[in-house]
């Protein structure tokens, strides 16, 4: 099957999800050294949510941020694996937020705001991903 070439368009956009999906990887190295002691340093309410935040959360967070990193890079190589590796981390988005659910004191407009931006960047992804085999962008 021969492969098309994308249009600029895909590149603008696989690249600022690129650079979307770094800022998440730098999140995730800092978030041990929140523990660390930078805790007090954060609102009270954050500092509310950070103490309740079950282990699981930790691990949906690293999934869904180094999946969704590597999805931008294997869609960027015009690798279909993207797909998968997008869908992998909207379920590390579920696991990292579910409990947040839980407890309505934790749907802060902050925190609902924010979480509907990166599942919006996930909804994204997948979609330029389905577009890019649709198109025969990627193999």
């Amino acid at each position: 099957m021969l492969m098309s070439r994308p249009l600029g368009w895909f590149w603008l956009l696989a690249i600022a999800l690129l650079a979307w999906n770094v800022i998440g990887l730098i999140a995730l190295l800092y978030d041990p050294v929140i523990g660390l002691g930078d805790v007090s340093k954060l609102a009270p309410e954050q500092q509310a949510i950070y103490a309740s935040r079950p282990a699981i959360a930790f691990y949906g967070f690293v999934l869904a941020t180094v999946a969704g990193t590597a999805g931008v890079i294997a869609l960027l190589l015009r690798r279909h694996v993207a797909l998968w590796l997008f869908i992998a981390s909207a379920i590390g988005l579920v696991l990292q937020n579910a409990w947040l659910f839980g407890d309505p004191a934790n749907l802060t407009a902050e925190v609902l705001g924010f979480q509907a931006l990166i599942a919006g960047s996930i909804a994204l992804e997948i979609w330029l991903a389905l577009t890019a085999k649709k198109r025969r962008w990627s193999r």
